[in-house]
């Protein structure tokens, strides 16, 4: 992953896929309720299973540019999933100003 991500940038996403984690967990608890697993809770599963895939993975992403904006390594990103409230730090601290390892910085 390539790129740099600002503080306002980052929020925005975390925001966005606050929402969208939240929808793949209620289509994944609709699909797990009952006691048999019908064609209609099967598909419930699989799109909560999808829907939590790919906004980890999108938070996994927008994680890593963020700490890349900050001129830090991506593999930060392991501190950051085993302490979440890392993630607070990573919306406030602010980037570094000019040109780092990672690329040219932030335009709005």
């Amino acid at each position: 992953m390539i790129g740099r991500m600002g503080r306002l940038g980052y929020f925005i996403r975390l925001c966005i896929l606050s929402v969208l984690y939240g929808l793949g967990v209620l289509f994944f608890t609709m699909g797990g309720k009952g006691q048999s697993l019908n064609p209609v809770a099967l598909l419930f599963l699989f799109l909560g299973s999808g829907i939590l895939l790919v906004s980890f993975l999108s938070w996994l992403s927008a994680t890593v540019r963020r700490l890349h904006d900050m001129d830090f390594s991506g593999w930060w990103v392991l501190l950051v999933c085993l302490f979440p409230i890392l993630v607070l730090v990573l919306c406030l601290w602010p980037g570094i100003q000019g040109y780092n390892r990672f690329g040219p910085p932030i335009r709005y």
